[in-house]
């Protein structure tokens, strides 16, 4: 019998369990990525791992809460919650079409991931922070903008690239943590089955 799927039915109890889970691992990345000055944020396993298992609604949740606890610390973290909110949305949609099971599947969802958060990282960047926020890619932002190339071009630019690098190793991370997991574990959430492995 199939699961019923969707926002009335994805806050079960095991799903509701996974959000601090998530909201956890998110915070330590984003820790990590900001402590370390990495050029990528790897502040969004909880998210994926959350969506991939539990569907779109509950990785949406995950990834909001996580960004507001974030910003706690740092409150730059509270204005990109719409970019993990939407990260939430599209890792819980792929998961619910299998999308996640197969590698072309993956390397469409990675793009599609990558260009939005992109896209909507570069606005809030330009618009609400003025180009630079302080992260270790400003100043790859900065040299293109030297070079004459207009400022949202040059923040999306190196929000791509970065990015592209990102979105693998958050999926990567969060997908190797699901083929860890028990079938039996598996088994009881709502977009688990897709990710058993003796079916």
């Amino acid at each position: 019998m199939d699961v019923k799927k969707g926002l009335k039915y994805d806050f079960t109890l095991l799903g509701i369990l996974l959000i601090p889970v998530g909201v956890s691992l998110n915070v330590v990345g984003y820790q990590l990525s900001t402590v370390l000055k990495l050029p990528i944020f790897v502040d969004q396993i909880g998210t994926v791992l959350v969506a991939m298992l539990a569907g779109p609604w509950v990785g949406m949740l995950t990834g909001f809460l996580a960004n507001v606890v974030n910003g706690m610390l740092n409150p730059v973290a509270i204005v990109y919650s719409l970019v993990a909110i939407l990260n939430g949305l599209i890792i819980g949609y792929a998961s619910r079409f299998k999308l996640l099971t197969n590698i072309i599947g993956t390397i469409i969802t990675c793009a599609v991931m990558n260009v939005v958060g992109s896209v909507v990282g570069g606005l809030i960047t330009v618009f609400v922070f003025g180009g630079a926020t302080g992260v270790g890619t400003d100043i790859l932002a900065a040299g293109l903008v030297a070079a004459g190339q207009a400022l949202f071009a040059s923040v999306l630019t190196v929000n791509l690239i970065t990015g592209t690098f990102g979105v693998m190793v958050n999926v990567g991370i969060s997908w190797t943590i699901v083929r860890k997991l028990p079938d039996r574990f598996l088994v009881k959430l709502n977009y688990g089955m897709p990710y058993v492995k003796r079916k």
